[in-house]
């Protein structure tokens, strides 16, 4: 559950009077002194979102210029070109998040921030600074881009919610290169030192697409400064696990062979699939999908520190909702046995930290009582594995 963010303004119309104030009439000084002052009052009693600031720098520069308030040439493009530079890095950076940095323009175009903007910031603080009519035209668009991105999806929720989520770029293939090449190295372990920058490679590939995904957090939270940042890190790990527990992921294909005879007493199966052996002690997944996964995961916590959390509630989910009476389960039987495999891999993989492992075990064990009141018996025979050892 989100939880509540704090806002300057008391209501929405105290809001909507400072848009009308600042964008009604672009000649209305008195209203743009207006809204200075009262966004200025706001910042005493709290901070301000980012997109807030922003206007506020934008206005005090313009109203100086178009009052022709005594400033050189200079002093106005230098003061144009740093709140120009401050609005860009304050979207930007919080989106620059993980161990390998996205370009600027990526998420800037993402966010629908105009590329030249980005370009500007850069002349701005690299080479010499812009003219002043285009920090001039800089400022205007810069305005526009607040109004359309922060204050009408505020002050217009609903609509905002119809619009359309900007794609994101496909998963499976980076997930399907990542496990061909990890499945190509644990076959051979000579090969680790050979393919290591290959592995990186696609490492800082799936980092680049978690960030994207944050980006259209923020534009499904009508946040685009990212001031809620728990908001779009879940968002962002929770698309990226949907793609890891679609099969041939963390599942594998299926290939028939005969059954354990463990399985046939607890779950009724005619046959179970090679890949999808689990140790019959341990009930986690065969050494060879850990092996493949492995690393994968464990560098995904280690940079996001709920992405355990997020991963072993989407597998009880799907391990709950999945309806076993359907033809597709009926064909494919032990794909809900393995995901119960993967949620008993996680709780042993948080050991090692007592406070999460313990967060992750309550998640889990309170999604399957749920399951229950609503499930069938056959969901037993896969969940009661998740049960196992969790008293250790």
């Amino acid at each position: 559950m989100r939880l509540p963010r704090r806002v300057p303004w008391a209501s929405l119309a105290e809001l909507e009077e400072i848009c009308a104030a600042i964008y009604a009439d672009e000649n209305d000084l008195d209203a743009k002194v207006f809204a200075i002052n009262r966004i200025s009052a706001w910042r005493t009693v709290t901070s301000l979102p980012h997109a807030l600031e922003s206007a506020l720098a934008l206005l005090v520069v313009l109203v100086h210029d178009k009052k022709q308030i005594y400033l050189t040439a200079l002093q106005l493009r230098q003061s144009y070109a740093t709140a120009i530079l401050r609005l860009v890095n304050g979207l930007v950076d919080p989106l620059q998040v993980g161990t390998y940095a996205r370009p600027i323009t990526s998420i800037a175009q993402q966010l629908g921030l105009p590329g030249w903007l980005v370009e500007l910031r850069h002349a701005s603080t690299h080479e010499d600074l812009p003219s002043l009519d285009l920090l001039r035209e800089a400022t205007r668009q810069s305005l526009s881009w607040l109004l359309q991105n922060y204050f009408l999806p505020i002050l217009n929720p609903v609509s905002n919610s119809l619009q359309s989520l900007p794609a994101l770029r496909p998963l499976m293939p980076l997930l399907k290169l990542y496990k061909s090449t990890m499945k190509t190295v644990t076959k051979d372990l000579s090969l680790h030192s050979r393919y290591r920058p290959k592995i990186v490679a696609i490492l800082r590939d799936i980092e680049r697409w978690i960030s994207e995904a944050k980006v259209s957090a923020n534009i499904v939270a009508g946040d685009p400064d990212g001031s809620d940042v728990d908001f779009k890190e879940i968002w962002a790990l929770e698309r990226f696990c949907e793609g890891l527990i679609e099969k041939g992921m963390l599942v594998p294909l299926s290939k028939k062979c005969a059954v354990p005879r463990f399985l046939k007493q607890a779950v009724k199966l005619t046959d179970i699939y090679r890949k999808r052996q689990y140790s019959e002690s341990e009930l986690l997944p065969s050494r060879s999908s850990v092996a493949s996964w492995s690393h994968l995961l464990d560098h995904l916590h280690g940079i996001h520190p709920d992405f355990f959390s997020v991963l072993s509630r989407q597998l009880t989910s799907t391990l709950m909702q999945a309806d076993p009476d359907t033809e597709e389960a009926k064909l494919d039987p032990t794909y809900r046995a393995y995901i119960a495999c993967w949620i008993l891999w996680i709780v042993e993989a948080s050991r090692n930290s007592p406070p999460a492992s313990l967060e992750i075990k309550k998640q889990v064990l309170s999604s399957l009582v749920k399951g229950f009141n609503h499930g069938t018996m056959p969901q037993l025979s896969q969940s009661m594995y998740v049960f196992h050892d969790f008293d250790r």
